[in-house]
């Protein structure tokens, strides 16, 4: 067995499909979609079959790709503060509880 892309009429990716492993070309689906043999190339964002020239290509425009990647890139470095506040809360913390410690220390 091996997967292979589901797509819609229009050439939509739908999700894998578990065929056999001899599986070669297309084959209709009737109104489920076209199972295609030749696997989603990896980088694509969405990407979709192009009947006419037998081909995956990307089904999202340019601008689209950049809004997404600038997104992702704002989600980064969001993710990158926080984490380096959440480092620096933590060494403040440990700062405080050894201050304790040596307080209580010489008691």
């Amino acid at each position: 067995m091996k997967a292979v892309p589901l797509v819609d009429k229009n050439g939509h990716f739908i999700e894998d499909v578990l065929v056999d492993v001899s599986f070669t070309g297309t084959s209709l689906l009737g109104d489920k979609g076209t199972l295609i043999a030749e696997a989603v190339p990896s980088g694509l964002y969405k990407p979709y079959w192009d009947f006419e020239q037998s081909r995956w290509v990307e089904g999202m425009s340019t601008e689209e790709i950049a809004a997404l990647q600038l997104v992702m890139t704002e989600s980064s470095e969001q993710k990158i503060a926080r984490l380096e506040q959440s480092d620096l809360d933590n060494k403040e913390l440990i700062a405080s509880l050894y201050e304790m410690l040596i307080a209580q220390g010489g008691q």
